[in-house]
């Protein structure tokens, strides 16, 4: 890596120089508009007689003298706008701001990078250097891009104002020889000093950008070599990964090498160096940082508070709480959460700190609320971390990174082979949930065995670089396992206690399903961690890529029939579309239904219309927003259903009918979910107007499936319509000769009798024919109970038969009791 640092040098060198040609070209380019002011007039001329003799189109005409004091006022607003664009330069501002800063820390990191490069270290090293440099460098291509285009704005308001200037001095020419006002002349030169003055603002501002230009441009291109050493040396060490790379662990070459001290006193300088920059320039950053961790804190201690009463009483939840007793080290590891937001990139140290100030306070959150045969799990991982902390400093030295690796991925098998063959207590074999943790942490570490092995045996036969990423990859990834647990154990705590407390706990959606949304949720806080930590894994194991691109080609590959390409991505992406449709459409019905109708007094039917309207609109948006995420050309879509239009439409006739006839139903209303009607020979109430029919179930639990159209072109009788009360008539017959109006009374009292019969209207009864043998009487009754009027009629029967009886009244030869509906 000679030809590295010889390049490091010229580049130094090379910077020197272009500083001292931007400082002079900034100089040249202020003193210029002051040379060009003083030969103006005789330069002008001789561009305008070169431009007359050159292209006599071209050649300004002056502004007529009618037309000289209402051009004048235009053109003094022109130049105020000009001055005022020159005078307001907030990119390059920014950029003379932020740029100094951002070369400090580009120098320090060329250091560092330089010799991470010359020692060829591992892939996941050099990954985390080039995502550095790439978050690091994010602002430069924004940057250049602002500066081009104010650039390009500068020149065309100098052109504006050559025009200009031209212009009114080609008409001050033609009115000097005429009878103008002097006002009107004085008027003329004071746009055309104002016009030179502007210019050279102008001129000065755009020296000013060209110098950033310059400065940014050779900032990308130093940053654009070191990105492309990085990749270089990348894509070597993963064609040579099965490749023997170093001398084997035994050879004399490998401890006789020099320059160790030398080689960690660089590594941690450049480290330093990098540190001070990334601080200098992240000030805010940090500051925002502080502040977010003191923000999850104090409110994690207010928590506390109201989650102490709900603890006492109910012991389950102590397990939850232990977030809210442990307020700083959940704190710090939610703010860790957030580096990769606030941070574009962090320095290879500042990392360190960072991933220790999580995986410590992970360790401390875990021992609460795991079994304790799982406390020398956490105890290794954080040995094993330090330790990769310390092979990071020395990393530049083989002569002492090798021997520390070996000895920890030593350690690393013989530790995870004696966790694997141990075994948990009585008492935490008693507590299933231990039990099954335990069983899983003890399955992966049986996983993790040959990763160790296959690590340690490669470092030993000079296979350093497989061995780094193998080892390496595998403690990250436990690492992150870890720490992603302890994530997840934290958002269920929250989420428990949330549903617990206002303003959640107020919902009657919590309160009647509480235990079923806290499961939910449990489960996709676990699949989104599981998958975070698959992308982190592969991403250790430099196969997030590869990965991630086959899956991409597979998805994407197209498959063309005629005129229609659709891919696999495609119909996946309809599907999950109209899947997410029905999600939401299910959810918003249930929390309406739960929440928001039982708080207002809507009439019998409204929810389940609004309901049914909301779930086909939700169905219908997201359909076509499928279609249209997937690519497909709605247009032709729409010719497609114009060309069968007409078959659907005869074939789908009925279903069409029955369709709007449901539509019809919800609206209007003439009958509702509930309502006890009787249609044809049928009797029952009605359970659901679906989209092609209703379902009426019957007295008996058997339904009739009704079709929609049926309900509304033919005869239906509602008895619950208008009001929920329904009548019933009971015929009664007496012999004749007894006392009618003894009759009437008795039967009224056994109607009042009743629990079920309404009050209002009271139950009446009638007489309402003469016959040979027997007179008849009606008794009608009301109740609120329809759904039992069949109990009731056979009560009112009894009960009248009985009073009969006992009052020695008599009936006919033949008398049955008739209820009439």
């Amino acid at each position: 890596m000679d030809c590295f640092k010889n390049s490091e040098f010229r580049k130094i060198q090379m910077k020197k120089v272009k500083e001292i040609f931007s400082a002079a070209l900034f100089v040249v380019a202020c003193l210029f508009p002051a040379v060009r002011a003083q030969n103006t007039a005789p330069a002008a001329a001789n561009r305008t007689a070169a431009n007359a003799s050159a292209s006599p189109a071209a050649s300004p005409t002056p502004i007529p003298y009618s037309d000289v004091i209402a051009q004048a006022e235009s053109a003094s607003s022109t130049l105020k706008e000009i001055a005022a664009g020159a005078s307001a330069d907030t990119a390059a501002e920014k950029v003379e701001q932020d740029l100094p800063a951002l070369t400090v820390e580009i120098n320090a990191r060329l250091e560092e990078t330089a010799q991470v490069v010359e020692g060829a270290t591992s892939l996941d090293k050099l990954r985390s250097f080039q995502s550095d440099w790439n978050g690091l460098t994010k602002n430069l291509p924004r940057w250049k891009d602002d500066l081009t285009a104010r650039a390009r704005q500068l020149e065309g308001d100098l052109k504006q104002l050559d025009d200009l200037s031209k212009r009114w001095q080609k008409t001050l020419g033609e009115l000097r020889n005429t009878e103008t006002p002097p006002e009107v002349l004085a008027r003329i030169e004071e746009i055309i000093r104002v016009a030179a003055d502007t210019r050279r603002a102008v001129e000065t501002r755009q020296a000013r950008v060209v110098v950033l230009q310059n400065r940014v441009a050779e900032q990308q291109n130093r940053v654009d070599e070191a990105i492309d050493s990085i990749r270089q040396t990348r894509e070597a060490l993963v064609g040579q990964l099965l490749v023997q790379d170093s001398p084997p662990i035994w050879s004399a070459d490998l401890w006789t090498r020099a320059g160790v001290s030398q080689g960690l006193r660089d590594s941690l300088s450049a480290q330093f160096d990098g540190l001070k920059a990334f601080a200098a320039r992240s000030r805010d950053k940090l500051f925002i940082h502080f502040l977010l961790f003191v923000l999850f804190a104090a409110f994690l201690i207010f928590l506390r508070r109201r989650a102490r009463p709900l603890v006492e009483l109910n012991p389950d939840l102590k397990s939850a709480a232990v977030i809210f007793y442990l307020p700083i080290q959940t704190a710090l590891v939610l703010a860790i959460l957030f580096n990769s937001r606030i941070y574009p990139q962090t320095p290879q140290m500042l990392s360190a700190i960072f991933g220790a100030t999580a995986l410590l306070p992970t360790v401390i959150i875990l021992k609460k609320l795991i079994a304790r045969s799982v406390y020398p799990l956490l105890y290794s991982l954080v040995v094993f971390y330090f330790a990769d902390q310390l092979r990071a400093i020395a990393d530049a030295v083989p002569t002492v990174v090798r021997p520390l690796f070996l000895a920890e991925m030593l350690g690393g098998f013989l530790f995870f082979l004696w966790f694997y063959r141990a075994g948990l207590s009585a008492e935490e074999t008693a507590n299933k949930k231990h039990g099954r943790a335990f069983r899983t942490v003890r399955a992966a570490a049986l996983v993790v065995l040959p990763f160790f092995a296959v690590a340690f045996l490669a470092n030993v036969f000079g296979y350093v670089n497989l061995s780094r990423l193998v080892g390496n990859g595998v403690l990250r990834s436990a690492y992150a396992a870890v720490v992603l647990y302890a994530v997840v154990r934290i958002i269920d705590g929250l989420i428990v206690f949330a549903l617990r407390l206002r303003p959640l706990n107020l919902l009657k959606t919590v309160q009647n399903y509480a235990p079923t949304i806290q499961e939910k949720a449990r489960k996709f806080v676990r699949f989104v961690a599981f998958a975070l930590w698959l992308v982190i894994t592969l991403e250790f194991f430099t196969l997030r890529e590869v990965v991630f691109g086959e899956v991409k080609a597979l998805l994407t590959a197209e498959l063309s029939l005629g005129s229609l390409s659709i891919s696999a991505s495609d119909v996946l992406l309809f599907f999950a579309i109209v899947w997410a449709a029905f999600l939401l459409s299910r959810f918003i019905r249930f929390a309406l239904e739960e929440d928001v109708y039982p708080r207002f007094s809507l009439a019998h039917g409204i929810p389940y219309a609004i309901s049914t309207v909301l779930n086909y609109i939700i169905l219908l948006v997201g359909f076509f927003f499928a279609v249209a995420a997937a690519g497909f050309d709605l247009t032709r879509f729409t010719v497609l259903v114009g060309a069968f239009g007409v078959g659907i439409g005869f074939g789908l006739q009925n279903i069409i009918n029955n369709f709007v006839s449901g539509l019809i139903l919800l609206f209007e209303r003439p009958i509702k979910i509930g309502d006890e009607i009787m249609i044809e020979e049928a009797t029952g109430t009605v359970r659901r107007i679906g989209i092609r029919a209703s379902v009426i179930r019957q007295w008996d639990n058997s339904e009739i499936i009704v079709p929609n159209s049926k309900l509304i072109s033919e005869n239906v009788k509602n008895w619950t319509r208008s009001t929920p009360k329904r009548g019933m008539e009971i015929l009664v017959q007496v012999a004749r000769g007894v006392d009618t109006q003894l009759v009437i009374e008795l039967l009224g009292k056994v109607a009042a009798a009743h629990p079920l019969v309404a009050g209002n209207p009271e139950p009446k009864v009638l007489l309402s024919n003469f016959g040979v043998l027997s007179l008849d009487f009606k008794l009608r009754v009301w109740t609120t109970q329809f759904d039992k009027t069949v109990q009731i009629s056979s009560d009112l029967a009894v009960a009248v038969s009985q009073t009969l009886l006992e009052n020695n009244i008599a009936v006919p030869p033949v008398v049955s009791p008739n209820v009439i509906t």
